[in-house]
């Protein structure tokens, strides 16, 4: 019995022994198991810091010191990661070598997204620039000299120079003044170079002469003029504007001919479609030695080496940051259609210090006025649902973001951009190779909450966004602001389907003319040139088919378009919705515009309404319009001093429809009935004008049930322009539209509002 109970007992022991001892292993197993997915989890995100090592693993404790070492990681560790792969930048300046270039084989995927981020609550730059080891002495009359030795040996070269941050200005005549844009700053010369002028240099290709050409060089005003000899005239670069001011144009100087006034221009012109200047086209000339005398002003002298600087007040020139714009480009995607680069996003960088591209190879996109350099700090083609998020473009260079031929779904949100040196955002493809399958344009791409402003340092033809040849291209809810042209441009009616919406643009068109806030072209096969622009009287006709280029309709609608610093003048057309040359199949409705209207030229299928104009500086004009067009404006309401409408045209009828508006004074009684004007030509080019009342414009066939009344807008002075239920408006069949839902969302990042 005694034994039978100690081997019971025996067994018993050993049961449970075996059960711990599998416990055990279990655990063993499970917290190994645990372990590699920890591993696993920490493996998803790479660090990369200033105080970094390449030969580190990239964790928190042990960061890379470059991205391009961060992205070598990203791509072993892609093949088998499960989710999403994150790269943390640590605070500080990344100075880069060459661009950070991601192609195919950088790409995420839908389940494996990659996102390079600086560090939350970090300010991190990535620069394209080189710091500048200076040491500075005194050279003459409180200019500041050093060497750069390295410069000196070939290794790098630049056209800007940053100190502690803010962009100098190079040496110029006359000296920088930005009190009135475009303006202040620059003098006037007395014309163009005449053609049969002999050049007091030869050049082999004189003789290839085409329809655009370049003008050879201008005649200065000896009284206003610099009186100082310049030794190295072949250094410098002028800036001047074309002569209707539509953009402005720059040049190499090849030679300064003192005794007849003359400064011939060496190589360039081409910033812009139409290079014609005369006695109008003010200009300034900068990169000259002898114009170095205000502060701020800085000269390189790359023969020798030397980097001469006048400082601004307040600025210690032994403790200041220096640093020196080197790559145009600092980050690029490159695919193709067939292989894309997918899934990447770039978010929360402070991008800065690209070289200017103005002297670069330009190129015209469309039939429009418009030229643009093909790149941008961060370039884009060949992609596919790749972002750039949360980042500030500081005083870059050239265009900041450029997306180039085939891209589709890609989106530039919560990004800041100021001072850059052409455009912020461009959406450009390429007609002439997109062909069979191959689709070399932007598609559904999205430019959206964006602050965008003080553009244009060197282009002035430029837009915060820029679209030509896309399609389904949207940008909302972007606050645009201080630009020397657009807000928002559609370069061209090719493919159409683009949405403009809710966004704030205000004093745009601060340096050039005859355009708006939001502008559009349409010049594309249909279009007639001469019906358009010729100064004799041109036989009217019919559009064609525009919808075989404007494919799908263009909606712009619940923008607020405001604060013209502008004053009348005929032919100066400026609107707040530029609808320019050609431009067809818009729907336009919904839209604030407070000092300025809306322009429709020589088009098709626009049908503009429900739409709230405020004392335009210009009233609502209507341009040249092809006969039988299918154009609508209606249930608008005009709120003016001045004329309702201006009419440029040939015959009648000028539109399909124009009825229903509601037209007011706002300081009743007006001082003179409400007119429209008719501009008419004739067979010698003569314009004739005619004013007529509004009884007998409905006596013509339009606006027969619109009326004269107070629209009754709810709190003007609150910019709320909704009206009364008892308005007269509505009764016309306006519909009241949110306002103030326009411009910036609560998303877009706090450290960038300031």
């Amino acid at each position: 019995m005694l034994m039978r109970s100690k081997m019971k007992t025996e067994r018993e022991f050993s049961g449970l022994l075996v059960r711990i001892l599998f416990c055990s292993l279990m655990i063993l197993i499970a917290r190994r198991f645990e372990g590699k997915a920890k591993t696993a989890a920490d493996h998803a995100t790479f660090y990369v810091a200033t105080y970094g090592n390449n030969h580190n693993t990239g964790g928190q404790q042990a960061p890379f010191a470059t991205l391009s070492r961060a992205r070598a990681a990203v791509r072993e560790l892609k093949k088998t990661a499960a989710g999403a792969i994150k790269v943390y930048v640590r605070a500080g300046t990344y100075y880069l070598a060459e661009p950070l270039v991601f192609g195919p084989e950088d790409s995420g995927t839908e389940r494996v997204p990659i996102t390079y981020a600086a560090y939350p609550g970090e300010l991190v730059t990535i620069s394209g620039g080189r710091k500048l080891d200076c040491q500075w002495r005194p050279y003459k009359d409180g200019i500041m000299m050093c060497n750069l030795p390295a410069l000196k040996a070939g290794e790098y070269d630049f056209s800007q120079l940053f100190i502690n941050g803010k962009r100098q200005i190079r040496a110029r005549f006359p000296n920088y003044e930005n009190s009135i844009p475009g303006i202040s700053g620059y003098i006037y010369p007395k014309g163009s170079i005449p053609d049969e002028a002999k050049a007091p240099f030869s050049d082999p290709n004189s003789d290839m002469t085409f329809s655009g050409i370049s003008p050879r060089g201008i005649i200065f005003d000896a009284g206003t003029f610099t009186p100082r000899r310049w030794a190295k005239p072949e250094e410098a670069v002028i800036h001047i504007f074309q002569e209707f001011h539509w953009c402005n144009l720059q040049w190499t100087i090849r030679a300064i001919d003192y005794t007849n006034n003359r400064i011939w221009f060496g190589r360039g012109g081409h910033q812009g479609k139409v290079g014609s200047v005369d006695r109008s086209s003010q200009f300034y000339v900068e990169n000259v030695f002898e114009e170095l005398d205000a502060p701020g002003e800085w000269y390189l002298d790359k023969d020798k080496g030397v980097l001469y600087h006048i400082p601004a007040e307040g600025i210690d020139l032994k403790t200041a940051l220096v640093e020196a714009p080197i790559l145009q480009q600092v980050v690029r995607f490159i695919g193709t259609q067939d292989t894309p680069v997918s899934h990447i996003t770039l978010e929360g960088f402070r991008i800065a210090h690209t070289a200017s591209t103005f002297l670069e190879r330009y190129s015209v996109p469309s039939r429009g006025d418009w030229s643009i350099h093909r790149g941008g700090t961060v370039f884009l083609e060949g992609t596919r649902d790749c972002t750039v998020k949360d980042c500030w473009f500081d005083a870059v260079g050239g265009n900041a973001v450029f997306m180039n031929n085939y891209n589709r779904d890609n989106a530039v949100t919560g990004c800041k951009f100021t001072q850059t040196g052409d455009s912020a955002i461009c959406f450009v493809g390429a007609l002439e190779s997109t062909i069979g399958t191959f689709r070399n344009f932007p598609f559904q791409c999205r430019a959206s909450n964006n602050l965008i402003h003080d553009c244009g340092a060197f282009g002035k033809q430029i837009a915060g966004v820029y679209i030509s040849r896309a399609k389904r291209i949207t940008a909302a809810h972007n606050l645009i602001y201080n630009m020397p042209r657009a807000g928002i441009c559609i370069g061209d009616g090719t493919w159409g389907g683009h949405i403009i919406e809710a966004n704030e643009i205000h004093h745009a068109v601060q340096e050039t003319s005859d355009h708006g806030p939001f502008n559009s072209w349409g010049r594309e096969g249909f279009w007639c040139p001469t019906q358009a622009h010729n100064k004799e009287f041109a036989f009217p006709h019919q559009a064609g088919n525009v919808k075989e280029y404007a494919e799908e309709t263009t909606i712009v609608r619940n923008n607020y378009l405001h604060s013209v610093a502008k004053t009348y003048e005929w032919g100066s057309y400026l609107q707040a919705l530029d609808l320019d040359d050609g431009t067809s199949n818009f729907h336009v409705y919904n839209n604030l515009c407070v000092g300025m209207g809306i322009s429709i030229r020589e088009g098709d299928f626009r049908t503009v309404e429900n739409n709230i104009i405020i004392d335009p500086v210009v009233p609502f004009a209507i341009h040249y319009g092809f006969d039988n067009n299918n154009d609508i404006v209606r249930r608008n309401i005009i709120y003016t001093t001045g004329d309702i409408f201006h009419v440029s045209a040939v015959t009648q009828p000028y539109l399909k429809e124009m009825n229903n508006n509601l037209f007011y004074s706002p300081r009743p009684p007006w001082s003179y009935k409400p007119a429209i004007t008719i501009v008419s030509r004739n067979k010698n080019g003569i314009s004739t004008y005619k004013k007529l009342t509004l009884a007998e414009w409905q006596e013509l066939g339009y606006d027969k049930d619109s009326l004269i009344a107070d629209p009754m807008f709810i709190d003007p002075a609150r910019n709320d322009y909704r009206v009364k239920p008892e308005s007269p408006a509505l009764k016309l069949g306006f519909k009241n539209f949110e306002m103030g839902k326009w411009g910036l969302t609560d998303e877009f990042p706090a450290q960038w509002r300031n």
